[in-house]
């Protein structure tokens, strides 16, 4: 893991601050390390101290939760750009969830004690924390419909959908059936078994470690007309 100190630049690569002025870009870049993980590397442990604020800067994060039979479901998955952490403004001491590099990931980290400063000095900081904030309200509630209503053929089809690279020809999936099955609160197998028989209808194509999706319509969910976090 490297550490090394950034710069404005790299902060208004993150969506959600390139609206900051710059002088408090530059006071915020005086406050924020970068971190680099490996793929596969644990970023912080559900139940351990909670460790400030963090946005992706390059690669994937994806965020999982142990359930109380011991079963872990996947939460979500931090594109560039996205952010996540963050228990220090609520008071909550230890992470709920456990985060891990998907592939090699760099992030930029606010630690606790600056955040606490910022938030109480830099209303536009604030501002845009609630931005995210409310990002990440509608992303459990989705949440919480997906578990509750869809099947897993429905879940499974949504991560497609929101986990697809819409710059290609083709929408990709950049994710292993492995790595599905977590976000789809799944097994890799019942994954395995869903996408051959999409592949048959010719709704989808897959490769080695990619999901090309052919005919996005087939995909879409009856009880959802709009599909969140696909930035």
């Amino acid at each position: 893991m490297i550490n090394r100190q950034i710069s404005i630049d790299d902060l208004r690569e993150i969506a959600s601050l390139e609206d900051m002025p710059p002088q408090q870009l530059d006071r915020l870049a005086s406050v924020v390390m970068a971190q680099t993980y490996s793929p596969g590397q644990l970023i912080f442990l559900e139940g351990e101290a909670s460790g400030g604020l963090w946005f992706v800067q390059k690669g994937r994060v994806k965020i999982v939760k142990q359930s109380l039979n011991g079963r872990v479901m996947g939460l979500c998955m931090m594109n560039p750009g996205k952010c996540f952490g963050s228990c220090p403004l609520f008071s909550i001491d230890h992470n709920p969830a456990t985060a891990q590099a998907v592939d090699e990931v760099t992030l930029l980290i606010v630690p606790p004690e600056r955040l606490q400063s910022l938030v109480r000095d830099d209303p536009q900081f604030v501002s845009a924390l609630l931005r995210i904030y409310s990002q990440r309200l509608l992303h459990l509630a989705r949440l919480s419909e997906s578990l509750g209503v869809w099947t897993t053929g429905d879940r499974i089809n949504d991560c497609l959908l929101t986990y697809a690279d819409y710059d290609e020809a083709h929408p990709v999936v950049r994710l292993t059936h492995e790595k599905l099955a977590d976000l789809a609160g799944t097994v890799r197998e019942v994954v395995t078994r869903h996408l051959s028989s999409l592949e048959q209808e010719r709704i989808i194509r897959v490769e080695l470690g990619q999901v090309t999706i052919l005919d996005i319509s087939a995909l879409s969910l009856p009880c959802t007309s709009e599909k969140l976090n696909r930035a």
